[in-house]
């Protein structure tokens, strides 16, 4: 990482804590501010959260979510300051945050690329257009639309603008009362912390089911070229909630199939206008090759950068603020070993106890244990990503031994619920 300038500040749009805690130390004190929604900061009791970090200079609350209101803080904030970088911290934050980097002339992801990378009807359309492999589709309106669009095969249907699987359902068949049961969960969806309590326009997709392995890559891009990239292999839980179970990388690919997933990226950043930052792009790889299920430009969930900086020996959040500040970086083309994350899941119910952990510590190779529930608390049915229980997190130095040492860790952690 190039040494950054004391004398400037990097504002996020959208709180991450993980993100803080990852560059807590590194960057100078009191040099991020972060912008994040009014009823955000109230519900996730944010007014604190500056005392946790020696990087983090303040919270300034203002609308970013479906709304321009935060533009209007760039004179301001970089009046007394100057910004070095404007980093999405969250997904719903993406198209602020390229807003706010074109205002004050930094690299971002370009308006147009978020607009497309935020509403997958919009994404479907552009790359489409561009040869980039999409599922047959259509944007939905009510439980009719499911019904014409599916006939009686497969479909999945979702939300054309949310986060971590929240509302995407996986059908089997539709008849007109389960036309109407996936329309009402899926457009009743909620994230109550998620989301500002003003009214937000959402949308909704019916897709073709396809069938086949599940691939994400990550890629930091720098004024459209990619600069580094990884393929991990997904692993998602049956039936109808297709929430991530799992994820190992590098993938074990051959490496006609890795350069497909190459490929594949190339066009799809082409596509949308992708200028510099970061791409989380979920695929199928059906026989026809690579199929695009959507893409994110921020960065991933599930732990998938600290995984990276397991495998790579980087500092990927790091590297992604000197990208945004225009400033050079130096990445690995290979990795130095393998990493994998294991979610756990328990029986739905009241926790009764949680056993174990010390023994999946124990084990080599075992990097993290994490448990999110304890005893009293609800372990609650699987329909999105917010509904898991912990994980742990292994590396080795292949992907079968990796595996298999993730599996044992899982296995090693029991939670009891009544």
């Amino acid at each position: 990482m190039t040494a950054p300038d004391p004398d400037t500040q990097v504002l996020f749009v959208g709180y991450n804590a993980a993100y803080l805690r990852a560059i807590d130390g590194r960057v100078p004190a009191g040099s991020v501010v972060v912008i994040e929604e009014p009823d955000i900061i109230r519900k996730r009791e944010l007014g604190d959260a500056p005392a946790g970090f020696d990087c983090l200079d303040r919270i300034v609350p203002a609308r970013y979510q479906q709304s321009a209101e935060a533009l209007d803080l760039a004179v301001d904030l970089s009046a007394a300051r100057g910004v070095a970088a404007v980093v999405p911290g969250l997904e719903y934050a993406v198209p602020g945050a390229a807003a706010l980097a074109a205002k004050l002339g930094l690299p971002g992801a370009t308006e147009a690329a978020a607009q497309a990378l935020r509403d997958k009807v919009r994404l479907r359309e552009v790359t489409g257009a561009a040869g980039v492999l999409n599922p047959r589709w259509r944007e939905v309106h009510g439980p009719e639309d499911i019904l014409d669009f599916a006939g009686d095969g497969p479909v999945v249907v979702k939300p054309a603008n949310r986060q971590a699987s929240v509302g995407v359902q996986l059908l089997d068949s539709v008849d007109a009362a389960g036309a109407a049961r996936a329309w009402e969960r899926t457009s009743s969806a909620a994230e109550y912390e998620q989301v500002p309590d003003r009214p937000l326009e959402w949308r909704f997709l019916a897709e073709e089911r396809l069938r086949g392995p599940e691939f994400s890559v990550e890629a930091l891009v720098r004024q459209g070229e990619v600069v580094f990239e990884n393929v991990t292999a997904k692993t998602v839980i049956p039936g109808p909630y297709p929430v991530e179970l799992g994820h190992l990388l590098p993938a074990p690919l051959d490496e006609d199939t890795r350069a497909a997933f190459g490929t594949a990226l190339r066009a799809l950043v082409a596509a949308v206008g992708f200028g510099t930052g970061i791409l989380h792009a979920e695929w199928i790889l059906t026989a026809s090759g690579p199929t695009l299920v959507e893409c994110a430009g921020r960065c991933p969930g599930d732990y998938l950068i600290d995984l990276i900086d397991l495998a790579y020996d980087t500092r990927i959040r790091l590297t992604l603020i000197d990208l945004l500040a225009g400033r050079p970086v130096e990445l690995p083309r290979s990795p130095r070993r393998t990493a994998s994350i294991r979610f756990l899941a328990a029986e739905p119910g009241t926790v009764t106890g949680v056993f174990g952990q010390d023994t999946a510590k124990a084990l080599p190779g075992v990097r993290a244990v994490e448990v999110d529930v304890e005893a009293g608390g609800e372990v609650r049915p699987w329909v999105s990503s917010w509904d898991r229980a912990g994980h742990v997190i292994a590396t080795g130095p292949d992907a079968d031994t990796t595996r298999r040492t993730v599996l044992d860790a899982a296995a090693a952690v029991r939670i009891a619920t009544d």
